[in-house]
């Protein structure tokens, strides 16, 4: 029997969003830079491993690159400029 597949696409907080990063190549730790699928350099904090308090808002452009790069059909991919006109 095979394992589930793995999850490529993970999010983690950052600089107040979640940021999405790809778990093969990143694996993001407290006060370590890492570039998020977005193109932002952001460096977590320990508390951002934390699950107390709420989530923080998603990064919007992560969100998109992520269905950019897991092939979602083109209806369910924003535009970029939908994108940079969310909060």
């Amino acid at each position: 029997m095979e394992g589930a597949p793995m999850i490529r696409h993970w999010w983690q907080p950052a600089e107040g969003r979640r940021h999405a990063y790809d778990r093969t190549t990143i694996t993001p730790g407290a006060d370590q830079m890492f570039t998020a699928l977005c193109g932002t350099e952001v460096t977590p904090t320990a508390s951002d491993f934390s699950l107390d308090g709420p989530p923080s808002p998603t990064c919007w452009q992560c969100d998109r690159e992520i269905r950019v790069r897991d092939g979602w059909p083109a209806e369910q991919i924003p535009s970029l400029a939908a994108v940079e006109a969310m909060p």
